[in-house]
């Protein structure tokens, strides 16, 4: 268990670690340049509604890109004293739907050639989500940081030194940041691959199975949602199976992967933590899982249960 444990936790820190380091760079770079300044009209009508500053709306771009390195440049600024709690939890949630977008890439490789239309709908939805939860957190932002959002001219106009000088001064500024995220960021890792591989998240989904018996889908699309909480890929291979045999229609199918998602959604904490906790801390990590997964089950719910009053 121990060589798993290790083997796991280094195949995380090898895919994480780097985007986070450049992240933090980036955002030290960028702000001592003005650069973030330059963006700024991609995503100002965001930024300008929900009051976060220019910097948290370049964030959000970095998202597509990087959701570790956007979080990690969110926490230098705040850091740095360029933005507070408030805002960094705000943005921080925000650049979860960029994350969404991005997981295209692997959702529609599988669940198009399985699943054909009922996947391409079933996508959709879950982008419906991402979306929702995103234009509630700038309502949220527009009204929670109204008259918060402090604008530093002096530090806009400030001309930089040339890039070898800031590239350097922004190198020794990130270290401390960086340092300070992996000091938390490493144990937590390890401690969350420790308790997945002595199943203790697969002990929390088996407590939930049994609700799935009282949820309102099909009992031929129970197996489905069991399926779910070891693998997803196993869970759409079934449904696809399930489909073809003329056992499940395509809206009962995606119903069923819905509120699948709902039942299974602790057994996402074992990807959160370790990013939300290793980058902003426990004490802000937790405030933005639990507000961030609030928001997800939240929309879910309602988007499901519109479903199923329709069908």
């Amino acid at each position: 268990m121990l060589l798993d444990t290790i083997i796991h936790s280094t195949e995380y820190f090898l895919k994480t670690c780097p985007s986070i380091i450049l992240g933090v760079v980036l955002a030290e770079l960028f702000v001592s340049l003005g650069w973030f300044y330059k963006f700024d009209f991609l995503v100002s009508p965001i930024t300008n509604y929900a009051h976060l500053r220019k910097e948290c709306g370049v964030g959000f771009l970095t998202a597509f890109a990087s959701t570790s390195s956007a979080n990690a440049s969110l926490k230098s600024m705040y850091d740095g004293g360029m933005i507070k709690e408030k805002e960094l939890i705000i943005a921080s949630v925000l650049n979860s739907f960029p994350a969404i977008v991005m997981h295209w890439r692997t959702m529609i490789p599988i669940l198009v050639p399985l699943l054909g239309t009922t996947g391409i709908i079933y996508v959709g939805l879950i982008t419906l989500v991402g979306l929702a939860k995103t234009l509630i957190v700038i309502i949220a932002g527009h009204f929670l940081l109204e008259g918060e959002n402090i604008h530093f001219e002096d530090f806009e106009k400030r001309k930089s030194p040339g890039f070898n000088t800031t590239f350097k001064e922004s190198l020794k500024n990130s270290r401390k940041t960086i340092i300070r995220i992996f000091k938390v960021m490493v144990p937590v890792t390890v401690l969350v691959f420790i308790l997945t591989d002595l199943g203790v998240f697969d002990s929390l989904g088996s407590y939930l199975k049994p609700i799935s018996e009282y949820l309102p889908v099909p009992v031929e699309g129970l197996p489905i949602i069991a399926a779910l909480f070891a693998s997803r890929l196993a869970a759409y291979t079934l449904s696809a199976s399930l489909m073809e045999q003329g056992i499940l229609s395509g809206i009962e199918v995606i119903i069923i992967l819905l509120i699948g998602n709902i039942v299974t959604s602790l057994g996402t904490l074992r990807i959160y933590i370790p990013h939300y906790i290793g980058i902003f801390g426990p004490r802000i990590g937790i405030k933005a899982i639990l507000i961030s997964q609030t928001l997800r089950l939240f929309v879910m719910v309602g988007i499901t249960g519109a479903i199923l009053m329709v069908f």
